[in-house]
């Protein structure tokens, strides 16, 4: 039970050390494509660019290679 514990502080930890935003999601509004940055821990869009943490999961985010991130076209239907 001890080591389930501290298992667990680790994982609380994690969140504060940053992971970097490698995905944008584009989706097609109005005839053209938008992108929206991807959260790398719980891969749900981000409301903007370039915040410190996820505003769902709290995780912290790097920022650093975000220019050169994959792009994932989302259709529609």
């Amino acid at each position: 039970m001890k080591n389930d514990f501290v298992i667990s502080l680790n994982e609380g930890r994690a969140y504060r050390i940053p992971m970097t935003v490698t995905t944008t999601y584009a989706y097609l509004q109005q005839g053209r494509f938008v992108g929206y940055a991807v959260c790398p821990r719980c891969k749900i869009t981000l409301e903007r660019e370039y915040q410190r943490y996820c505003d769902r999961c709290g995780q912290a985010l790097d920022w650093h290679d975000y220019s050169h991130s994959w792009v994932v076209y989302i259709l529609p239907g």
